[in-house]
């Protein structure tokens, strides 16, 4: 079951949504309280018809698809198909939402080049009314945003982590680690991260096993708050205690990690 969305009183404000007709502002408001915590969600029109308006006999599956064209031409929002199913993928999903320990989404990721658009100029759709739409666009927006925040944090960690490895490449995992990063931390908030993080003496290196911590391990959720929260701050470290439990609990996750080549299992 879908958890409670919030709706951002700005929205009643926006030129585009104020484009669309009643009954499609009621779907668009339907579809992200119906979104999973990733912002995806299926956007079949008999779904959507008996999920959203189970009890309207007048309103009609033919109706929800003709709102479906309205919101992909005005809303920052993905309609694609995947192996015969319909989905959506709300673009601005991170701005608004702010979810908890978000589960990952079972919807497959839209994809540009193995995946079709439901109101695209090019798709092969019959079925769909074409109507002019911003999401090409907008695809390419979120996707440079995304780019652009990648590697401001890159770039904040090799400036302010002198005595932590470099980071050389940015992978798909770690792309996809940014991203979730910035679900529940800010660029700001990074960058304290990256300060407190290169003057711990643990965190740099001068334990009994030599161990660094490293990009991996900051983008962790967990690892930062405890960095934010003073866990691995000097005047812990100036305890034999602190730096003990510190290393113990360093050891108690290598166990329930096994062992392997990397201290703790990153």
């Amino acid at each position: 079951m879908a958890r409670k969305r919030m709706i951002d009183p700005s929205i009643w404000q926006s030129e585009d949504f104020g484009k669309l007709s009643t009954l499609a502002k009621i779907v668009f408001i339907g579809l992200f309280s119906l979104a999973d915590d990733e912002g995806r969600g299926r956007c079949n029109p008999v779904y959507l018809k008996s999920t959203l308006f189970p009890y309207e006999e007048n309103i009609r599956s033919a109706d929800i698809d003709k709102t479906l064209s309205e919101i992909s031409s005005n809303m920052s929002v993905v309609l694609y198909s995947c192996d015969g199913s319909s989905y959506y993928s709300l673009l601005s999903w991170d701005t608004f939402q702010k979810i908890d320990r978000p589960s990952q989404s079972k919807i497959p990721e839209y994809n540009e080049n193995t995946m079709e658009l439901l109101f695209d100029e090019h798709s092969t759709n019959n079925r769909r009314t074409i109507a002019p739409n911003k999401n090409k666009k907008r695809i390419e927006d979120n996707r440079n945003i995304k780019e652009e925040n990648r590697n401001k944090i890159v770039e904040i960690y090799n400036t302010y982590c002198a005595n932590l490895p470099q980071v050389q490449k940015l992978t798909e995992k770690r792309n996809k680690s940014i991203d979730n990063f910035l679900k529940d931390f800010s660029i700001e908030q990074f960058e304290e991260i990256c300060k407190i993080a290169n003057v711990s003496e643990f965190l740099i290196g001068n334990n009994d096993r030599n161990w660094k911590a490293d990009f991996d391990f900051l983008m962790r959720t967990d690892k930062a708050t405890a960095i934010l929260e003073g866990k691995y701050s000097q005047k812990k470290r100036d305890k034999l205690d602190g730096f003990k439990d510190l290393w113990k609990e360093a050891k108690d996750e290598e166990e329930r990690n096994g062992a392997n080549n990397n201290t703790f299992g990153w």
